[in-house]
């Protein structure tokens, strides 16, 4: 912490004082520690020491030091209060994170938050005044260990894990005992038992109590009832509890049958419910039809307001055959084998339609292809007539769209010329005077030959001799087989592209021209007729932002509005990175914002109210950030909580105008002065003699081998050589010389000796096999040094850089930029 050297100070000082005052402040902790306060806190809690500083014999005198100790005078704690308002704390740093001083009620309170077995033992608080003597309060700290688990035990001395009890049989006997573990001070262990009467037994062991509870008699008002137990070692505080449910065997009381209240409707699943009440376990309840046995369901259990009902369900499908005849239900418990219950039932058996669909004769539902006729028939069997019949193509009225080309007769649907809508799922549904039947559904899949998607990339970004992977998305069915690809421009025509992989829907194209990328896709039906078009263009980085402005500007977020320049073939987005006005300083936070692709916005959240922020906008895509940036400055609005804001009219658009007229204003007073200071110095500088700086822009520069060099000024060289042009504005006669150490995969630094070839930049390398990638410059006075890696290896290297003009003075470190990339041409910014 901050405040520690002075709070140390303050120590050495108070223990000098001790050191010489030692006899009157031995006698005054004697006589302190008489009066020591036990404190109790619970393992894991926290404690709460409190240090009497309103009971002083000046009540206006504040302490100035107060310095906490535990044990025999070890320091952990201190509070500095010279100036109250401005109190400095200090903590000892194994207690940092648990520890912190607060006052309370006129009590200046040390809490200790997480208290473990360690933090238990004598404190001592001493208060230093600047007048009145110094006084100690003494405090014991009792750590209280709760107890680790309870556990509850069946008659068998087996621990119930389930929170339920063994069954027990009705008007039996039950014995069950809680026991808790550890404690200090031991715990006590009660029972929480309500509606029984119960015996009660106590023992307690070394590290364990143990209380059991004895019932005579379990009665059928038991089932489900909780037993409870608790423990403590804290008057008036259950720190553990636990429960058990009491689990009773039940005869059956009654049983009767639901459902038959209505008739059944031959050939459909209905239902009967056998009920029985008052079993535990569920009663076996067992069905009999013509005198037979009927397989059923998996019983079902209900409570019901303490009494237990027990239903099985019985799915049958009657046919006409079933009417008025007998079905009875036997419920009985293994338990109780003397005390089975039955009734029966008559049979009322009714039936609606039975469906049963199927595709016409001569058709193979493998293989209906897109175009041809189909058929479907629906065999129908009803008691009465049906009255309706309808057709249903997944979960849609077949006829409902005019554009269909649909025929119904009598039970038969025709699907003339289908198409591939037409797959899917078909049933037929009829109605008569009993209800309404639908028919299992029949699938058929209809073939199609590809088609493009349009919901797919059409246009490809990249740079020649970069590879483009492009995908030939189609609709087919069956899936297709193979792909073939073409490819077309302007020079060229029509040229097929060979792939490693027919069967394959993505193509790895590298890109030599640009043009358009063309696609058959060929299925076990036939190949496209109209192949998919992908069209590959130049892409680069996007070109910056423009018109950005400022919207929705809140106290705390604003957002960025900008109109989308050039997208260099990709797809785009917006960024920006914003720190406040005053961000020239070294302290400045700088923090960045990433709109959505595609998206025109970027929003800025997490901002200071009343601030002025700078946004510095720019676009990006898969090859870079946009070279230039837009400036947006910004203030935020007042935080509307703040009372000194309150009945401010004016609004924070109308403090913005306001800030960007003046801007504005201030922006081309700054311009007009730079025009007229570059007027003067190229006036000077047209005057200076030969030797003195030449900065001249230059067009593109193609090298060799796609490595780039970047020269981006000369700031910091005041004497440079002067560079003879030739009638291309290209330096004659200049020897430009690049020095560069290569990183090998055995730790050494190669070093190779690039230089120009006539008065075109050809870069050559002494070891072209291995291709070098320059990252993270560092510089230092005479060199620039570079993290380089090879292709081949993931081993970082430091080499180092350097460029050398004719009169061989170096250029300045950060003048020069090496790069190697893909691109096949250089881009020289500026050369001397």
């Amino acid at each position: 912490m901050v405040e520690f050297p002075l709070t140390l100070l303050l120590w050495i000082v108070a223990m000098a004082t001790d050191h010489l005052e030692s006899t009157t402040t031995s006698k005054s902790l004697s006589r302190d520690m008489h009066n020591v306060r036990h404190i109790g806190a619970v393992l894991g809690d926290k404690a709460e020491l409190p240090c009497d500083i309103q009971n002083i014999k000046n009540s206006t005198e504040w302490p100035i030091l107060i310095i906490w100790y535990r044990g025999q005078d070890y320091p952990i704690y201190s509070v500095d209060q010279r100036e109250r308002s401005l109190s400095k704390h200090w903590s000892d740093q194994t207690l940092d994170e648990r520890i912190y001083n607060t006052e309370i009620k006129g009590f200046n309170v040390l809490v200790i938050e997480d208290v473990r077995t360690s933090d238990g033992g004598q404190y001592r608080c001493r208060e230093d005044f600047k007048y009145s003597p110094t006084r100690n309060n003494f405090i014991l700290l009792d750590i209280i260990i709760p107890p680790s688990r309870l556990e509850i035990l069946d008659n068998e001395n087996n621990v119930v894990w389930n929170s339920t009890l063994p069954p027990v049989m009705e008007n039996r006997p039950l014995e069950v005992a809680c026991k808790a573990y550890d404690g200090n001070p031991l715990p006590r262990v009660m029972w929480n038992v309500r509606g029984e009467s119960a015996e009660y037994t106590y023992n307690t062991d070394e590290n364990t109590v143990t209380s059991v509870l004895r019932i005579d008699r379990v009665h059928r008002e038991s089932l489900g009832r909780k037993l409870v137990c608790e423990a403590s070692n804290i008057q008036n505080t259950i720190q553990l509890t636990t429960s058990v449910t009491m689990n009773v065997y039940l005869k059956p009381l009654s049983v009767a049958i639901t459902g038959a209240e209505h008739p059944f409707l031959s050939g459909e699943p209905s239902s009967l419910d056998c009920v029985s009440y008052g079993s535990r376990p569920a009663a076996n309840i067992t069905w009999y039809h013509h005198g037979r046995v009927i397989e059923y369901e998996t019983n079902r259990i209900k409570v019901v307001e303490n009494n237990n009902m027990t239903w099985s369900t019985l799915k049958l499908t009657p046919n006409d055959d079933d009417n008025q005849s007998v079905v009875s239900c036997i419920a009985s418990n293994i338990y109780f084998p003397n005390d089975s219950k039955e009734q029966q039932i008559i049979l009322d058996v009714h039936y609606p339609p039975r469906l049963q669909i199927s595709l016409g004769r001569n058709l193979n539902v493998s293989n209906i292809k897109e175009g041809s006729d189909v058929y479907f028939e629906c065999i129908i069997k009803a008691s009465p007539a049906i009255i309706k019949l309808d057709w249903d193509h997944n979960g849609t009225s077949v006829g409902q769209h005019e554009s269909r080309r649909t025929i119904l007769s009598n039970q038969t649907l025709v699907l003339q010329s289908i198409t591939r809508k037409g797959s899917g799922s078909y049933q037929c549904i009829a109605s008569n005077a009993r209800g309404k039947s639908i028919s299992d559904a029949y699938h058929i899949d209809v073939k199609y030959e590809p088609s493009c998607k349009t919901d797919q990339q059409h246009v490809y970004g990249a740079h020649k001799g970069e590879i483009a992977w492009v995908k030939c998305d189609v609709n087919s069915n069956p899936t297709p087989m193979s792909f073939r690809w073409a490819f077309n421009n302007s020079v060229s025509g029509l040229i097929n592209v060979a792939t490693s992989d027919r069967t394959a829907d993505v193509v790895k194209f590298r890109v030599t021209d640009f043009g358009t990328l063309l696609c058959w896709a060929t299925n076990s039906l036939t190949t496209q007729a109209r192949p998919c078009v992908y069209h590959i263009v130049p892409a680069g980085r996007p070109d910056p932002p423009r018109n950005c402005m400022p919207v929705n500007v809140t106290s705390t977020r604003f957002t960025v509005h900008c109109e989308p320049g050039y997208g260099g073939g990709l797809p785009q987005h917006l960024a920006c990175k914003v720190r406040t006005t005053t961000g020239d300083r070294p302290d400045a936070v700088e923090t960045s914002y990433r709109g959505r692709v595609g998206n025109s916005a970027v929003e800025v959240t997490g901002l200071r109210p009343s601030t002025r922020y700078v946004a510095l906008v720019y676009a990006a895509n898969a090859k870079g950030s946009s070279p230039g940036q837009v400036r947006v400055y910004v203030e935020t609005a007042p935080n509307p909580k703040d009372p000194r804001v309150a009945g401010d009219s004016t609004s924070t658009a109308t403090r913005f105008s306001d800030a960007a007229h003046i801007g504005i204003l201030l922006l081309g007073c700054s311009f007009v002065a730079v025009c007229v200071m570059v007027v003067v110095y190229a006036k000077r500088l047209a005057a200076n003699v030969r030797g003195r700086s030449v900065f001249r822009e230059r067009q593109t520069v193609r090298i060799q081998n796609g490595e780039e060099i970047r020269f981006a000024g000369s700031k910091g060289v005041d004497e440079h050589p002067v560079v003879t042009k030739d009638e291309s504005g290209i330096p004659v006669g200049s020897k430009i010389q690049i020095k560069i150490q290569e990183s090998l995969q055995n730790g050494r630094c190669n070093e190779i000796a690039l230089e120009p070839s006539y008065s075109i930049l050809a870069i050559q390398n002494k070891n072209t096999s291995c291709s070098l990638q320059l990252e993270n410059r560092v510089n230092d006075k005479n060199n620039v040094r570079f993290t380089s890696r090879m292709r081949n290896s993931n081993q970082l290297k430091t080499c180092e850089s350097f460029v050398v003009y004719p009169n061989h003075k170096s250029v300045p470190t950060q003048d020069m930029v090496y790069t190697s990339i893909a691109k096949p041409y250089t881009e020289i910014e500026s050369i001397v």
